[in-house]
């Protein structure tokens, strides 16, 4: 049976000779489901904090899901460019190759310098590559990061919350 502050303020019991004095035992029930109604009520607001927090939560998640979307995205479309850019660097180099071996056909000397400036090209579109894709991996690196420190400040919340819940609960309400 779950006892309610009405079915307390609301019983009554059979007089006897030597009973207890009914207008303390009727204080005392008065007492004690005041007393239960303001557990009640607290425990209603607590339950709604509680769904508070973990629509919070949900929005955290949600967060952090959108992020690593957002991350993930990003990191394709910065390795898709690099690709792209390598291609375009090898074309570019095989297209210079190719000039620089019908130069040496006809040029000699003059088409060895032009073979080596183009060489010397492509490496350093290979090297800006290589050090795009880097930062880019860089910044991936520092997102996770940043995301590993979310969610530490997350727990770091809730935990808090948590404790904070449980020492509410070990709180005496009436002072005793």
């Amino acid at each position: 049976m779950q006892l309610t502050p009405e079915m307390i303020r609301e019983q009554r019991f059979r007089g006897r000779l030597s009973g207890f004095d009914k207008e303390e035992v009727t204080s005392f029930l008065v007492g004690i489901a005041e007393d239960m109604e303001e557990l009640l009520e607290e425990n209603n607001l607590l339950k709604s904090e509680l769904d508070s927090m973990k629509e919070k939560q949900k929005d955290l998640e949600d967060l952090f899901l959108s992020a690593k979307q957002f991350s993930d995205e990003k990191k394709r479309l910065a390795e898709q460019e690099a690709h792209m850019k390598i291609a375009e660097a090898q074309r570019k180099v095989s297209a210079m190759q190719e000039e620089a071996r019908q130069k040496i056909e006809g040029a000699g000397q003059k088409a060895l310098e032009i073979e080596e400036q183009a060489q010397e090209r492509a490496r350093e579109i290979l090297s800006e590559a290589q050090q795009m894709k880097s930062a880019l991996e860089k910044e991936l690196t520092e997102l996770k990061a940043k995301r590993t420190n979310l969610f530490t400040e997350l727990r770091s919340v809730l935990d808090s919350y948590q404790n904070w819940i449980r020492e509410m609960g070990n709180v005496d309400p009436s002072g005793r």
